[in-house]
């Protein structure tokens, strides 16, 4: 859903939220919003007839995946955001965050969102009458965070597992933004939406924030078996 994001630089949250089954408001998005220009390529295609297109759009995903690939060492068990964040508070050993940590973000376990690109797919293949094209988005979410939230959550773990003296969550500097996130402020930003075309469709999440937060030591304990992800 990162096309949906703001500027926020972490100093506040949002009130807009979009809705996936709001044809209109998704027309709407700024065509130099994040992979904006992919998804209008898409589209266009789909209103050419050319395909039928569903965009499916996950929020933060988090949870580890499991099978004999992540056992192998072969795939990767991690999603992206929350890991992120999670190397660069074990590398400066404090748990760190955006501006302020306020903006908002939605969360999705990782198993429900593949639930959801697996009912698209099979409601399309069983030729049920789901919208494509501009009706087409389903997003995958199942609650909202505050990004301070995350990051106290990780430092509350850091202490538990000793790799940190304080839970308290500072600021990333200019430079450890450079260092760690290539510079990029993503992580401040704000997305908040309402997954009600996936729902309307069958997708039915259950897992919620509080399971997200509660993930977050699972997930550094993870991370720290394995020294190759250690690197950031």
């Amino acid at each position: 859903v990162g096309v949906l994001s703001d500027n926020a630089a972490g100093m506040y949250p949002t009130s807009i939220i979009y809705s996936d089954a709001n044809v209109e408001q998704m027309a709407s998005l700024s065509p130099n919003q994040l992979h904006r220009s992919i998804d209008l390529a898409v589209l266009d295609a789909d209103s050419k007839g050319t395909i039928k297109a569903y965009i499916v759009l996950p929020s933060t995903i988090w949870g580890l995946a499991s099978g004999p690939l992540i056992d192998a060492h072969i795939a990767n068990p991690h999603s992206q955001q929350i890991p992120m964040l999670i190397k660069a508070s074990l590398a400066r050993a404090q748990a760190g965050m955006v501006g302020e940590g306020k903006n908002l973000w939605p969360n999705v376990n990782i198993d429900e969102v593949a639930d959801l690109f697996g009912l698209v797919f099979s409601a399309v293949r069983a030729g049920r009458p789901i919208g494509h094209g501009t009706d087409g988005y389903y997003i995958g979410e199942n609650g909202e965070h505050m990004l301070y939230d995350v990051s106290r959550a990780i430092g509350e773990a850091l202490v538990a597992l000793g790799k940190a003296s304080t839970d308290k969550v500072t600021t990333f500097s200019p430079e450890e933004l450079d260092k760690y996130f290539g510079g990029s402020d993503y992580l401040s930003t704000n997305v908040r939406c309402r997954a009600e075309h996936s729902r309307a469709i069958g997708w039915k999440p259950v897992k919620t924030t509080r399971h997200m937060l509660a993930s977050v030591k699972p997930e550094i304990e993870a991370i720290l078996q394995r020294p190759e992800e250690l690197k950031v």
